[in-house]
C-alpha cells in the first residue's frame, strides 16, 4: 500500500489529490510543524532534510512533489 507522508504547509497536498483523482488506495501520515515552521524530528527519520511530500510505495521512497507525480502516472 502506498503511504504519503504529509507535512502540514507544504506542497502534500499536490499529491494527496492526485492519489485522489487516481483512486488509489493510500494511507496518510501527518505531520505537523514545529513552531519554528521546521519539520519535526520523526519526518527526518524518513527524510533526512524533512523535507515533504513524501511517498512510500512497498520498498521505494519517492520525495519531491514532481518526481511523486510522473511516479504515480506511470
Amino acid at each position: 500500500m502506498i503511504t504519503l507522508h504529509y507535512l502540514q504547509c507544504s506542497r502534500s497536498f499536490r499529491i494527496l489529490w492526485a492519489l485522489e483523482e487516481l483512486g488509489m488506495d493510500y494511507q496518510v501520515e501527518y505531520y505537523q510543524r514545529l513552531p519554528s515552521y521546521a519539520a519535526p524530528e520523526s519526518l527526518k527519520q524518513i527524510h533526512p532534510l524533512g523535507k515533504a511530500p513524501i511517498l512510500v510505495d512497498d520498498e521505494n521512497v519517492i520525495v519531491e512533489s514532481a518526481v511523486i507525480l510522473d511516479y504515480l502516472q506511470q
